[in-house]
């Protein structure tokens, strides 16, 4: 087929469209709507803690079942399936939650899976297969579907909360309908591979050797570690690469699931406004557009791994500005740390693992590592609310994370590529 007809393009839209509802609104624009629903049910900050906490696992456990259903069902069908339990959610907590506990069922169990099924798992499993070449480039313009969401999902659901008379249940109505769209996207436009279309990754007619050519190809302008090997995923899992990876991400992930489940009410606690805190967060999501940019200018010409090591120490100052974000500008500097740190890491990390280890075991590594990320980080938000609520404030949860940061920078910096083991035929 022409190259202009490359229907990864179309592709790309679809999925941001699907991202961008799927990701954004539940994770970003709830916070506000939680900020309201907390005082209308009198929750504590371990209540609202708990409550995020369990989303968060739930919104990361799944992803090794998640890369299953990719790989058995399609991308489709598990993008669809993840819209439809958010719509599910959305409703019931418009209609049925009336307690901490049944907003932690269903925001938590029922919202959490949706995300992880209807969201960046399954994305980025099929565009690893469709672009080779402009990997980074398209991942970070996926990924930019959260930063542009998230800047819109806040002020949008409260205003939407305004407009239904200060009630957050209208927010979760608005967000049914968001994902019902989502859903339609999901059934009309997404493919699971270039084969099905006669196509080959980045475009061109398909041809089998062409294609293993072009996943394993190295361009001569660019310093960027893509392997030739095929790895299998225990292979993947045998080295020390991969895990030390995920440990220098954990410490952004602890502390972006801490400042997304507390940062609104800590923000208020500093003298700021809801409003102003709730564009705190759209902020994080917004600037994290610039580290995008970042990724998708550089990250297919300089190895982008050092790119997620100084993204990594960048976040970490973020943690420690946001302590004493008393003023307008402490708050704009911390959420903008935060929002560039975290924003470039996560593409990064897609970026790294398929370059690393190759399309075939990529949607069972990123679901891997974003299930233990989220699991291990949900504890956080209860670590931080316990200790508010005895009287320690937060202080030492944002300079613990912000230590874990500085040491994953300097060991981004030292980690080498991975090879495979060569086994000796005698």
């Amino acid at each position: 087929m022409p190259r202009c007809k490359f229907y990864g393009w179309k592709l790309l839209s679809a999925l941001w469209i699907v991202v961008f509802i799927n990701l954004a609104f539940p994770i970003y624009g709830s916070r506000g709507v939680e900020a309201v629903m907390m005082q209308a049910m009198d929750l504590n900050r371990q209540t609202l803690g708990s409550i995020f906490s369990i989303f968060t696992v739930m919104s990361g456990l799944p992803g090794p079942l998640v890369a299953l259903c990719v790989g058995r069902f399609g991308v489709r069908i598990t993008m669809l399936a993840g819209s439809l339990l958010i719509v599910i959610g959305s409703v019931l907590m418009a209609t049925a939650v009336n307690s901490g506990m049944t907003a932690a069922l269903v925001f938590g169990v029922v919202v959490g899976i949706g995300v992880a099924t209807g969201g960046v798992i399954a994305a980025q499993a099929v565009l690893v297969k469709w672009f080779v070449r402009r990997r980074a480039l398209v991942l970070a313009i996926l990924s930019s579907a959260s930063g542009v969401g998230g800047f819109v999902a806040a002020p949008l659901l409260n205003r939407v909360v305004e407009l239904g008379g200060g009630s957050w249940r209208a927010g979760w109505w608005f967000m049914a309908a968001l994902s019902c769209f989502a859903a339609v996207i999901a059934v009309l436009f997404l493919k699971e591979s270039p084969e099905e279309l006669g196509q080959a990754p980045d475009g061109g007619a398909f041809d089998s050797a062409s294609a293993q050519d072009c996943s394993g190809a190295r361009s001569r302008r660019v310093m960027v570690h893509r392997t030739r090997e095929i790895w299998s995923y225990r292979e993947s899992l045998s080295g020390p690469v991969y895990w030390l990876l995920m440990v220098c991400q954990m410490g952004m992930s602890w502390g972006f699931i801490v400042f997304l489940s507390h940062g609104v009410v800590h923000l208020m606690d500093l003298g700021h406004a809801r409003e102003a805190a709730a564009w705190a967060i759209s902020l994080i999501a917004l600037i994290g557009l610039a580290a995008k940019g970042v990724v998708a200018v550089f990250g297919d010409r300089i190895e982008p791994r050092y790119i997620w090591g100084c993204f990594i120490g960048i976040f970490g100052v973020g943690q420690l500005l946001v302590i004493k974000a008393d003023s307008t500008g402490m708050m704009v500097a911390a959420a903008a740390c935060i929002g560039i740190g975290f924003s470039g890491g996560v593409v990064c990390m897609a970026t790294v693992l398929s370059n690393y280890f190759g399309t075939k075991p990529f949607a069972s590594l990123s679901g891997l590592t974003i299930a233990v990320n989220t699991t291990m980080g949900a504890i956080a938000p209860f670590v931080a609310g316990r200790l508010y609520d005895g009287g320690y404030g937060y202080q030492g949860v944002f300079y613990t994370i912000a230590a874990w940061c500085a040491a994953g920078a300097v060991v981004m910096f030292l980690i080498k590529p991975p090879f495979k083991k060569k086994v000796s035929t005698a």
